[in-house]
């Protein structure tokens, strides 16, 4: 009994060990913080929302001024302008929201693993996350797809203890978040009660999404033509990252899984779902669809060492090394799609682990803040908070229109086009030129356009101003106020509170 519990708390003590080295690495990397082009898009988003009061569902912050359809869920939008309302710098939310995305994330999967799976598998899924540098820095780049993440394990953790009309809430709140994880989860769910022939709670699940989510869903639908099927055709969706010794153990614990039935099945159902990625392969391979992987070859690898435990003192070694492999290593096979070329190159990584990646802190970042904070300096000094900026690099525009509060004509997520065409260069007041620029392009922009430089730049920008730009960011009053949004946040923790009651009444 004494044996039992200080091995119980040995696994504890390694998974936590492991949780706060991920958190002093993160910690770590505060100066290098925002490292993606991402969160500038939710910073302006969030800014938008607050120029418009609340909600939008036009998207007039990007594209200005003509705007586009805003086809984002918007709950990490909402909680970014109400901390921005409280007067929370941007970049401090942004160096915030990436430094605690992905350590929140794998503190909620082990505690989700320790309460279903017990303390061992979960500790060996800490381990087999510190294999993949790429699934860490998807978490910390795709942050409403982490959130979404974070709900769904919530909600299945629900569902394995039996709590039904809680756990739907929970993927309802996720088709806010982050629209292709919700239904990956929300289809993993439905798999895992199909595979335990659950059908008395399947429907209650079914119609209390389908019906809780509609109005996200329903915006999809009838803004489905805005999106162009060239902003998918990047060459960014065939960078991926293909962990060998990953799918050699999780190819293991498939089978594992498989014969083990019960629960376990939910890592079967969450490989299944994972399909759904497959059109966009760096996300299958290397971020959303990485998951089951993970947990599949943690199964895997906590059954071999169990197994290596009655065998002889070096084979115990062997097998302790193996796993000091998997996670120092982590073998890689690499393909991308360099831009202007046809064929997809395949490479070959023996390094790539998170901890090595992490503990060597790599330092490519998009933050810098000695240029673009004086560039947000004299984009406010120059002008209003109607006015427009625009850069010849999308990233560059949509980064320090967030920081300055303006709104751009530039845009992210290409996929989603303006409303009607616009020349970006007569509409902004601000233009933001790189030093990469070819001078020929600028000369032939100031003089087609009257442009005047405002006398600064930096060894990455020069800045021009528009005098005959009369045009002003088309900003639109919310469809869902802030104070609704407030009173239906209130709902929601109201029916999460009483749910169980709910649930006893009408569901047994």
């Amino acid at each position: 009994m004494t044996d039992s519990i200080i091995k119980k708390s040995l696994w504890d003590f390694g998974s936590k060990l492991i949780l706060a080295s991920f958190s002093f690495f993160q910690f770590l990397r505060w100066p290098i913080l925002p490292q993606y082009m991402d969160i500038y898009y939710h910073i302006q988003s969030g800014w938008g929302f607050i120029k418009a009061g609340g909600y939008s569902g036009w998207d007039f912050w990007q594209c200005a001024p003509v705007g586009r359809p805003n086809i984002y869920p918007p709950v990490f939008h909402i909680i970014i302008a109400f901390l921005m309302k409280l007067g929370v710098d941007p970049i401090i939310i942004a160096k915030t929201a990436e430094a605690a995305a992905p350590v929140l994330f794998l503190a909620i999967l082990w505690l989700f693993i320790r309460n279903n799976y017990g303390q061992r598998l979960a500790f060996f899924v800490l381990v087999a996350s510190c294999s993949s540098f790429s699934f860490y820095l998807v978490l910390m780049n795709h942050i409403p797809a982490t959130l979404a993440f974070i709900f769904g394990f919530l909600a299945a953790d629900l569902i394995l203890g039996g709590s039904v009309l809680r756990a739907s809430l929970l993927l309802s709140l996720a088709f806010y978040t982050h629209i292709g994880v919700s239904l990956f989860l929300f289809l993993a769910v439905i798999l895992y009660l199909i595979y335990i022939k659950d059908y008395r709670r399947m429907p209650v699940i079914i119609a209390t999404v389908l019906i809780l989510s509609l109005p996200m869903t329903a915006g999809y639908f009838f803004r489905i033509n805005a999106i162009s099927p060239a902003g998918l055709l990047i060459n960014e969706k065939y960078f991926s990252q293909i962990k060998l010794l990953d799918y050699a153990f999780a190819f293991f614990g498939l089978i594992l899984s498989a014969r083990a039935k019960g629960k376990y099945l939910f890592f079967l159902s969450l490989l299944l779902a994972s399909l759904i990625f497959l059109f966009y392969p760096y996300r299958f391979f290397s971020g959303e669809g990485y998951l089951p992987v993970m947990l599949l070859a943690a199964m895997a690898i906590a059954y071999i060492f169990e197994k290596a435990m009655g065998l002889k003192r070096v084979l115990r070694y062997a097998v302790s090394l193996l796993i000091i492999f998997l996670l120092a290593l982590s073998p890689t096979l690499v393909f991308d799609k360099p831009e202007g070329q046809g064929q997809i190159r395949c490479g070959f990584k023996l390094y790539d682990s998170a901890f090595q990646n992490l503990l060597l802190a790599n330092k490519e970042a998009l933050w810098l803040p000695q240029y673009y904070l004086p560039a947000a300096r004299i984009i406010k000094d120059n002008s209003s908070d109607s006015d427009i900026i625009y850069s010849s690099m999308d990233i560059i525009g949509v980064a320090l229109a967030g920081i300055s509060g303006r709104a751009t004509a530039n845009r992210l997520l290409p996929e989603v086009e303006a409303g009607r065409y616009f020349d970006p260069l007569k509409e902004s007041k601000i233009i933001i030129f790189t030093q990469s620029d070819s001078p020929e392009k600028i000369r032939q922009a100031v003089n087609n356009y009257g442009l005047t430089k405002i006398g600064e730049e930096n060894d990455l920008f020069i800045f021009y101003k528009n005098p005959a730009s009369r045009a002003k960011a088309g900003i639109r009053r919310a469809q869902v106020p802030f104070y609704m949004i407030i009173m239906l946040f209130l709902l929601f923790i109201l029916l999460f509170w009483k749910a169980e009651i709910l649930e006893k009444k009408y569901l047994t």
